[in-house]
């Protein structure tokens, strides 16, 4: 078992946002204390995982697809409201019934089915979201603790993302997209400007961004307006995976990350890893490093690693068996 280092480093192109989550991906693995990225696993791990990612990537039974722009309101406001793996546990212990077991469907679903039946939340909407609007969408009870506090982010949120494409793009969800001219750079840059986007934290003297909702928005406008024969971004592959405590998890359970044993003793008892932490920062970023690693070898995107892993996580019982780390956090 050893560190990552510099001989295990990805070459990218120069210049761009994804150049500089590389770089602080791999500056975290080389450095990290707590999490280690076991070489001969990952090499092991990676000549059985499949090139593909599963056939139900924004399936339609979860998914609301419509015109361009009512397609394009739907993707980024699900995905200024998809977070919240922390708040889960406490949620459905107030009571929030759930779609299929998984915090994400949940969301994914009951947006969907707003939308199916009251129509596309308007960029006017969106800015003047209240918790009570988000408690309808999703069902959630907020006269109790944490759905109120996790009600309560979600519409600012909405707020964030309503005054963005409000006076930004004239109210027009598919403004972002025509602006971006095939750059999902453009996309993650523009999003990663948001409070709530900006996914960056201090680590060992350094900044390190990991971005994960803003990348995965543009991932999922890419993915779902293929499903209306359009191609959006020309720099897709270039996204890096989308930190969050799902992929470091399947990676952990593969042995591909390997975790100090007061760490490991600490997730499996439920305690929570504060967001910001170094332990967390080492989870996130030493995962998204393996799965460059992991991409690379496998000669495929780490999108589609990402994609694969998620999936695993969310449907196999050797994952569900285990618990994830937990944290609170409005990024993941």
């Amino acid at each position: 078992m050893t560190r990552a280092n510099d001989n295990t480093r990805i070459q990218t192109q120069p210049g761009d946002i994804f150049d500089t989550l590389r770089e602080g991906f791999a500056f975290v693995a080389a450095q990290a204390e707590n999490v280690y990225i076991d070489n001969a696993r990952l090499a092991a791990f990676t000549a059985v995982l499949p090139s593909k990612p599963p056939g139900n990537v924004l399936d339609v039974t979860h998914h609301y697809v419509g015109r361009p722009e009512d397609t394009a309101a739907y993707i980024l406001t699900l995905d200024a409201i998809n977070f919240g793996s922390g708040y889960r546990p406490h949620l459905v212990d107030e009571g929030w019934q759930m779609v299929g077991n998984s915090l994400y469907f949940t969301i994914s679903t009951r947006l969907k089915e707003w939308y199916e039946q009251r129509g596309p939340l308007s960029a006017r909407k969106l800015g003047e979201a209240e918790p009570d609007l988000v408690a309808s969408i999703l069902g959630l009870d907020i006269s109790k603790k944490w759905s109120a506090e996790f009600a309560g982010i979600c519409a600012r949120n909405m707020q964030e993302l309503g005054g963005l494409i409000g006076e930004g793009f004239d109210g027009y969800f598919t403004g972002l997209i025509e602006e971006a001219h095939g750059s999902a750079a453009y996309v993650v840059e523009t999003l990663a400007r948001l409070p709530n986007y900006r996914d960056i934290h201090s680590y060992k003297g350094r900044d390190v961004a990991f971005l994960k909702r803003a990348q995965i928005t543009a991932a999922d406008l890419h993915v779902a307006f293929a499903r209306l024969g359009k191609t959006l971004f020309d720099d897709i592959d270039r996204l890096t995976m989308f930190p969050d405590n799902a992929v470091p998890h399947a990676l952990h359970v593969e042995g591909v990350l390997a975790y100090a044993p007061g760490l490991s003793s600490r997730i499996a008892s439920g305690h929570e890893i504060a967001s910001g932490a170094a332990e967390e920062v080492e989870i996130r970023a030493c995962a998204a490093h393996a799965v460059e690693l992991i991409a690379a070898q496998k000669g495929i995107k780490a999108m589609d690693v990402d994609h694969i892993l998620w999936h695993r996580s969310e449907e196999d019982p050797r994952y569900l068996e285990r618990p994830t780390h937990r944290t609170i956090s409005r990024f993941y």
